[in-house]
């Protein structure tokens, strides 16, 4: 019953469309079926820990924009300012770096391997948020060493990152209109690396 599509009033953030969407279960099926989940168990454990620390921030990120910033009736903001955003983002993602960094051993979190389906999770995170946030994960280098690996990394799946094709659709991030169309054109872009 909880899965057929209901009137508009029920709609949010996380459920534009009227389905019902899960980032984390999707990335974990995919990587089921394109034997992307780690053998051993304490990479299980470190990919399960990357969730965690990652949907943290992203719920953070949404929640700054969506709820504080979108909302009308919002004491602490009077209209949408993407500086405010952008400014009570990063005092809570900063903290939250130390713990990523924690759990990559080398460029990806199995260390110089093969990418696991958590490194494909936290690519999307650190995208979104750079666009949110251009810069947001600069001082770290090891957070800018591995988007810099991920992006040039010789797959397939990383060629299709590059296309038109996964800049549309339905496939890490949430359904549209993404935040970023929401924003005026003045309140910038930002570019990743």
């Amino acid at each position: 019953e909880w899965l057929k599509v209901k009137d508009d009033t029920s709609k949010n953030w996380m459920d534009l469309d009227n389905k019902m969407t899960e980032t984390i279960a999707a990335v974990r099926a995919i990587g089921v079926q394109w034997f992307l989940i780690p053998d051993d168990d304490a990479n299980k454990a470190k990919c399960e820990e990357m969730e965690k620390v990652l949907f943290s921030i992203m719920n953070t990120m949404v929640y700054l924009i969506n709820k504080i910033c979108f909302a009308p009736n919002s004491t602490e903001c009077q209209s949408f300012d993407a500086e405010y955003a952008r400014t009570r983002f990063m005092k809570k993602f900063e903290p939250k770096t130390k713990a990523i960094e924690d759990l990559l051993e080398g460029p990806f979190i199995m260390g110089d391997t093969l990418p696991v389906y958590a490194d494909y999770l936290l690519y999307a995170c650190l995208y979104d948020i750079n666009v949110f946030c251009p810069g947001a994960y600069d001082k770290s280098t090891k957070l800018s060493d591995f988007m810099d690996k991920f992006l040039h990394y010789p797959s397939p799946i990383r060629r299709w990152f590059r296309t038109n094709e996964a800049k549309e659709g339905e496939y890490i991030r949430p359904p549209v209109p993404h935040i970023m169309e929401l924003l005026p054109e003045e309140m910038g872009q930002g570019d990743i690396h």
